[in-house]
């Protein structure tokens, strides 16, 4: 094995693990039930069109297989995905809100 070779291993190998890292942090890191649905969700839906994405570059018939990088343009949808996980954030917050508010009023029984 030459050294470029070990290297491109290694690379993959650590980039997967800051990912997944990087993902299980991300999903900790919620506070509210809604959040973190939805970031689940939005893991899941990532890591699964990349892994697709590494299956059709490896494993699919030549020519085709060349266009295997094209699966990972799913990367272009972190910044709305970080919006829509915002929202559902203030969603979140104004519900419990209401909530707080409701049973904290002195005429309630």
């Amino acid at each position: 094995m030459d050294p470029g070779m070990a290297g491109g291993i290694a690379g993959g190998v650590v980039g997967t693990m800051g990912g997944l890292v990087g993902t299980y942090f991300g999903i900790k890191n919620t506070t509210r039930p809604r959040e973190r649905r939805l970031a689940v969700r939005l893991a899941v839906a990532l890591w699964a069109c990349l892994a697709l994405a590494c299956g059709w570059g490896l494993l699919g018939p030549r020519p085709w297989n060349q266009l295997g990088h094209l699966g990972t343009l799913p990367v272009l949808f972190i910044l709305p995905m970080n919006r829509a996980l915002e929202r559902a954030r203030v969603a979140d917050s104004a519900e419990n809100a209401i909530d707080s508010n409701s049973s904290d009023s002195p005429h309630s029984f």
